[in-house]
């Protein structure tokens, strides 16, 4: 016959001891239903996420295509959209970029891996990677175009310079 366990439980208000199956029999079904997910989830090895979607979107032309499609195309086509804005004189707003009451900036040269921006009011020059665009729109009423970095524009007091500092993605994880 099997013998009955019993785990010692100390009340820490009363001091008094009694049988913890007791008082876990007592408990609420939601407080053991919740502790019980809660221990199987730590329980868990971690999953692998979905990874990169399968279509992406061509931040200079807009097209729906593969990964392995859009990587030969990519850099030819932002360069060709941001020399169309260049030839329009279209304003450029980068975004995400410190906050200021002047966010125009211009297209003032385009390389093979490098677009740069003069700021509209002080003539600072940002250089930008092109793959670092990650988004090109144009507002052709305000005569605007909006482009959004992978990183972020901004603005550094010590050298009173606009500044870009790419984000990490797309690179490899650090060791």
């Amino acid at each position: 016959m099997k013998q009955a366990e019993y785990f010692s439980y100390t009340c820490p208000h009363c001091h008094t001891s009694t049988d913890a199956t007791q008082v876990g029999a007592a408990l609420p079904d939601e407080i053991l239903l919740a502790e019980a997910a809660r221990r199987n989830g730590r329980k868990q090895r971690r999953h692998p996420g979905p990874g990169r979607p399968t279509i992406v979107r061509c931040p200079g032309c807009d097209t729906a295509m593969t990964s392995a499609e859009l990587r030969p195309h990519r850099l030819a086509c932002v360069r060709s959209r941001l020399q169309q804005i260049r030839r329009l004189s279209l304003r450029a707003r980068l975004t995400p970029k410190d906050p200021d009451p002047y966010p125009d900036f211009y297209i003032t040269e385009i390389s093979d891996a490098e677009v740069t921006f003069s700021k509209g009011s002080n003539d600072n020059q940002v250089t930008v990677d092109l793959t670092k665009v990650a988004e090109i729109t144009i507002d052709h009423q305000g005569k605007i175009a909006h482009i959004r970095v992978l990183g972020h524009v901004a603005w550094h007091e010590d050298i009173q310079r606009w500044r870009f500092a790419p984000s990490r993605i797309g690179r490899p994880p650090l060791n």
